[in-house]
């Protein structure tokens, strides 16, 4: 193997693929659980693709009043991020995201499909861009892609600690926990591999991730 290539191998296993090569937790809106944020992922050699799903509904008594899906591929080579499509139905609105990596950085495109005057033009973002989809710790580290809304964010993070976190099935995980503020606002933890270990943030409720170990 030439010195460039065992570059990009390592660029690629740097990358904080779990060792099933899947992720999922439980989400709950105000302590009741409300669906299921699941990621799945596929290597071949320095390719990285990484499947997003996210299934979410919130009921009133038994009358659904919430619902949302959003399926989302991201993908990576050598270790650095290639491109994003994604689709989101929340409550029948259809939104999609594209993002592709070009010489300057990224050329991104927000589409509201059942309100065209709210689509975003495709604009160029940094060439620091990561996308929010929490898996790779690094998001934090330039600009954030909001993977729903195609809006991007400079990143403001603090760190007050470590801490432990429920498990879906009742156990605990001892993470780091990181504040974003600004436009982007939310809890996220890792754990001591840098793994993804929980979330937290307000939207219409109080929504938390605990993560589904078995």
């Amino acid at each position: 193997m030439d010195r460039r290539r065992f570059l990009l191998s390592a660029a690629a296993f740097a990358l904080p693929i779990p060792a099933g090569k899947q992720m999922a937790f439980k989400v709950l809106r105000n302590g009741t659980p409300i669906g299921e944020h699941h990621l799945n992922f596929t290597q071949t050699g320095d390719d990285l693709s990484v499947e997003v799903s996210i299934q979410l509904l919130v009921k009133l008594t038994v009358i659904p009043v919430f619902r949302y899906k959003l399926q989302a591929v991201e993908k990576w080579s050598g270790g650095v991020f290639q491109s994003l499509e994604s689709k989101i139905i929340e409550n029948g609105n259809v939104l999609t995201v594209h993002a592709q990596k070009t010489a300057a950085g990224y050329e991104v495109t927000g589409t509201n499909h059942d309100n065209p005057e709210k689509n975003m033009p495709t604009y160029l973002s940094p060439p620091d861009t990561l996308p929010l989809t929490y898996w790779n710790k690094q998001f934090m580290s330039g600009t954030i892609l909001n993977i729903q809304t195609a809006h991007t964010y400079p990143a403001a993070v603090n760190s007050p600690g470590w801490n432990k976190l429920p498990t879906a099935e009742g156990g605990f995980i001892t993470a780091q926990r990181f504040d974003l503020t600004g436009k982007l606002r939310l809890s996220v933890w890792y754990n001591q591999s840098d793994s993804w270990s929980g979330l937290e943030f307000h939207y219409s409720g109080d929504e938390t991730y605990e993560k589904i170990i078995a």
